[in-house]
């Protein structure tokens, strides 16, 4: 009994003039469509990610070279006043990069690491407190002439406030580009809907006419 049963299942679905075999059919390319979507989604999401890694790592190498071009305008003007041991313009220069709303903290050493001039609450960056209010971003130059050290510049930044800009941008045009993506499926999916609707009207013609004969 269950032999035949089988037999006549394998009939069943073998045979391409039967409503089984069409119902079959179109299960079987419902859940092609549903596995291809879903491996699709799979494929926006990581690269969605990965770009947003990456733009993200672009706005900070930015970010750095602009911090970079902060001291290189003040590395002229310092470099002077090193070689005219001016140490109340060199304290003064401190003070005017300090008011930077970015920057934490200026100190300007001698050749040996002494500092020279200084402004802001925290000047070293070994004993830099657990507890500081900022997260610090150091960044020091080595003041040259002609192959001979006078002197290095030691600013500190504050990596929340250097990013804030950056970090903003970057939130804004991520949130535009999900809502842009959004759109997209949202199309797919109507897209999906009318085209399953008139395959389905076409299948039903045809397990219609099966069921005739």
């Amino acid at each position: 009994m269950l032999k035949v049963m089988f037999n006549k299942g394998i009939t069943a679905l073998l045979n391409p003039a039967t409503q089984t075999r069409a119902w079959v059919r179109l299960i079987t390319k419902r859940l092609l469509r549903l596995a291809v979507a879903a491996a699709l989604l799979l494929v926006i999401y990581n690269v969605w990610n990965i770009a947003s890694l990456k733009s993200q790592q672009q706005l900070t190498q930015h970010t750095r070279h602009l911090a970079q071009l902060l001291l290189s305008q003040v590395e002229h003007q310092t470099l002077q006043l090193l070689r005219q041991q001016d140490e109340q313009a060199l304290a003064e220069t401190a003070q005017h990069l300090q008011q930077h709303a970015e920057v934490v903290a200026v100190v300007i050493r001698s050749p040996l690491g002494e500092s020279i001039a200084a402004s802001g609450s925290y000047d070293s960056v070994i004993d830099w407190p657990a507890d500081a209010p900022a997260t610090p971003w150091f960044m020091t130059r080595e003041l040259r002439v002609d192959g001979e050290t006078l002197g290095y510049l030691q600013v500190t930044f504050d990596q929340a406030k250097l990013l804030q800009g950056s970090t903003l941008a970057h939130d804004g045009l991520m949130q535009q580009g999900r809502v842009l993506l959004l759109l997209a499926m949202l199309a797919g999916v109507f897209i999906m809907l009318g085209f399953n609707r008139i395959r389905d009207r076409f299948w039903q013609r045809n397990i219609n006419a099966l069921q005739r004969k």
